[in-house]
């Protein structure tokens, strides 16, 4: 699949996105925020967009492709799969 064009859902920043069935959502490439994965269940939520600008960049930092989920329990912010 080709990149689309989309703002980025963590810092609204202009970004790439590739769907990903491997997330059930999308793999975003943004310029401020990095590459990380989102469920489609986490988009567009207030909590995920929050906890996610806080958790994404020490996990990059680690080398690990951030990953936001959305279950029962809120928004989790974990390393995902590249």
């Amino acid at each position: 699949m080709l990149p689309e064009p989309a703002n980025c859902p963590l810092c609204g920043s202009s970004a790439e996105r590739i769907r990903s069935l491997q997330l059930r959502g999308f793999r975003y490439t943004c310029p401020r925020c990095g590459s990380f994965g989102i469920e489609t269940a986490a988009l567009g939520d207030m909590e995920a967009a929050i906890l996610g600008r806080q958790a994404v960049a020490p996990l990059r930092a680690y080398g690990h492709l951030p990953s936001i989920h959305r279950d029962r329990q809120g928004v989790r912010v974990g390393r995902g799969r590249t």
